[in-house]
């Protein structure tokens, strides 16, 4: 499926940052400036429930209607961005994220859209789910020691408690300086 017509697309929940996550971020670019560190701004923070990838015009409805099913059984449900971790690559960090905390509805209304989505031909995951927040993207540290003692130092903070309300439908255009994400859909869960 490699058509021109097809879009990269992903299904998220948007962040709005509060003040504590807000001087995290902040804090972070500041103890990193000078590391090779591709930072996410803070209007494109999100927590990726599903990756599609390329899809074809003819899925994106066929998406949307899996969200709005898979949205209208779930009311809005609540987590916590809490610590900090990261994901390495051949021994070297390469993901710096915050952790999820009681994301059990969160798992299971991705379960439910998950089994929609197979149905469309969109491959399931292997992996269990573990959500994340992705706030940089690490090409090379020159100091890995302040980086892990960073990382040690808010292991165990809660940087915003969060209620999701709705579930965006995302296209991923990628760009040299940074991606650009466009809502195709939005659905509201039930309050």
């Amino acid at each position: 499926m490699n058509s021109s017509s097809n879009i990269r697309t992903f299904i998220a929940v948007k962040i709005k940052p509060e003040p504590e996550l807000v001087n995290l971020l902040h804090n972070c670019r500041d103890v990193f400036e000078g590391e090779a560190i591709k930072w996410v701004e803070e209007n494109n923070l999100h927590l990726t429930l599903k990756f599609l990838g390329e899809t074809s015009p003819a899925q994106i409805q066929e998406v949307k209607n899996c969200i709005e099913n898979s949205g209208a059984k779930y009311s809005s449900f609540v987590f916590q961005l809490n610590g900090l971790g990261y994901f390495e690559s051949k021994g070297q960090p390469r993901v710096l994220f915050s952790g999820i905390r009681n994301f059990e509805q969160m798992k299971l209304f991705v379960a439910d859209l998950e089994a929609c989505l197979n149905n469309l031909g969109f491959e399931k995951e292997n992996r269990e789910f573990k959500p994340h927040l992705t706030i940089g993207r690490i090409k090379f540290l020159k100091d890995k020691r302040r980086f892990y003692r960073f990382v040690e130092e808010y292991k165990n903070q809660t940087f915003q408690i969060i209620t999701v309300t709705g579930i965006v439908f995302y296209q991923s255009i990628l760009k040299t300086n940074r991606p650009q994400y466009i809502p195709l859909h939005v659905v509201q869960l039930n309050s």
